[in-house]
């Protein structure tokens, strides 16, 4: 019997300030900041326990899409790009 995969946690059911608003509305989209000399010693599995992380949530996609650029939060992939 094979190992299941380890899955990413899904975005919890709550709700924050949104960035680009600010206004406090159910989280939809997060953008997370992760220091690049962190350590992995050990296993967390939620992201706000990580010392020097910066989380940045969103309320929906526009307003994601309006602070990091168009298309930054949509795959643009085409079955074509892709190696087989």
């Amino acid at each position: 019997m094979p190992r299941p995969r380890k899955k990413p946690l899904p975005i919890p059911d709550m709700r924050r300030k949104c960035h680009a608003t600010g206004k406090v509305v159910k989280v939809k989209h997060r953008y997370i900041e992760l220091p690049y000399n962190m350590n992995r010693s050990k296993k967390t599995d939620d992201y706000e326990k990580i010392p020097g992380a910066v989380i940045y949530n969103y309320s929906s996609l526009e307003a994601a899409e309006s602070v990091h650029g168009e298309g930054s939060f949509t795959n643009t992939y085409d079955e074509d790009e892709f190696d087989r």
